[in-house]
Order: C-alpha cells, then structure tokens, then sequence
C-alpha cells in the first residue's frame, strides 16, 4: 500500500473517531462545511449553544434545594457553577430541552480545580434554576431529598 493511501486511511479513521466521540458527548455530529472551516461561530452546533448559555446567563440565577444539598456533598461552589455556565458546553444528551415550563441544560466543564462536572441548569421564564450539579469523575454518598 503507497503512502499516501495510508495517510487518507488513517485521516478518515480519526474523523470517524473524532466524529463518534463529538455523537456520544453531545448527541450532534459535528459540522464540516469548507466554507466556514476553522470557524466555529458558523456552525449550527455552536450558535446554537451559544444562544442557549446567553439566554441562561442573562436570567437571574436561584439554586433549588436539592442543588445546594448537592454543592455542599461534592464541593461544589456557585463560583465554580457560574464559571461552567459561563465557559461549559451544552451536552443534549442529557438535556430535556422539551420539558414544559422550564426545559433543562446539561452543561459540563471542568472546575478550576480540576473536576469534571454537569450541572443542571431550568431556563424559566423570569429566573434560570440551578436544578443538581455532578461530578462525572468521582462517587459521592450525598443524602439529599
């Protein structure tokens, strides 16, 4: 096999990869269109996200119960969940972006001091809820109700 057979062999299987990691985390493919190559604000993925995090970070923030119980367990800061709701990434996997009143964003980013969380944001009409947050990295026994 020449080399330059390899070379597409392999580019084409490391966007395979890279396409079914961006479908497993996010429930999207990503978006590949030579005009706006390079040049995420172009994408539907992301303006869509973006419009999303705006509408989030433009509402009052209030924490339900539950999230506070939740924070306090896992060490959880509302400066901490501020900085993902300000620089995370929405996954629609686990989002329920169709629920009622006030659907729900999934929105995950690592803290500053390195845990990989997903907090669960409800975006009401008037107020955006922090409805739990999660540490994807570690196991904790919280007893909340």
């Amino acid at each position: 096999m020449n080399k330059q057979l390899q070379r597409i062999i392999v580019t084409v299987i490391a966007f395979l990869c890279y396409a079914g990691y961006q479908y497993i985390t996010t429930g999207n493919l990503p978006s590949f269109n030579s005009r706006d190559y390079g040049n995420r604000a172009n994408t539907t993925e992301y303006s869509s996200d973006a419009a999303i995090l705006a509408g989030l970070q433009s509402k009052k923030i209030i924490y339900t119960k539950h999230a506070k119980c939740r924070m306090d367990c896992r060490t959880i800061s509302e400066k901490e969940v501020r900085a993902v709701l300000n620089n995370g990434k929405v996954n629609h996997r686990k989002s329920e972006q169709q629920s009622g009143k006030c659907p729900t964003y999934a929105i995950e980013s690592y803290t500053k001091d390195g845990q990989e969380v997903r907090i669960v944001f409800a975006d009401c009409a008037d107020v955006t809820k922090v409805v739990t947050t999660i540490d994807l990295g570690k196991k904790y026994n919280c007893y909340c109700e």
